[in-house]
């Protein structure tokens, strides 16, 4: 004999839990970052401190940063070009220092190699081209 079931409707397991989110609010990205034992340290007490996972206390802190006054770009390709060529200036004005203790006149090799560093340094802080 078959048995009877009491409702001949298939039966649908319930759902439970939270409804998901959008799915751009999801946090499905991992990011490694290397920490000295001090760093790791004092993460961890932090995250202990705010009851907080150590993800929330780092996700914390950066989101409250304006990253772009914090960290410097790279130089372009012109700005690097210009650095190698103020060093190279700052080499020549030491060389002519050096020459000028040993007794030989350089004013005019210095205010030349001074004029250029002036130039540079004018184009590099964007005042003039």
């Amino acid at each position: 004999s078959i048995p009877e079931q009491p409702d001949s409707t298939a039966h649908r397991p319930r759902k439970g839990g939270r409804r998901p989110g959008p799915v751009a609010e999801k946090q499905r990205h991992v990011v490694s970052v290397r920490l000295t034992d001090a760093e790791r340290e004092r993460l961890t007490q932090e995250a202990e401190r705010y009851q907080l996972s150590q993800g929330e206390v780092l996700r914390s802190v950066w989101l409250q940063q304006d990253t772009a006054a914090r960290l410097q770009a790279p130089p372009t390709p012109e700005q690097a070009r210009q650095l190698a060529q103020l060093a190279g200036m700052a080499a020549n004005l030491n060389q002519l220092t050096k020459l000028a203790h040993l007794g030989q006149d350089q004013r005019t090799g210095a205010t030349t190699v001074l004029g250029q560093m002036h130039h540079l340094l004018k184009r590099l802080a964007g005042e003039g081209s």
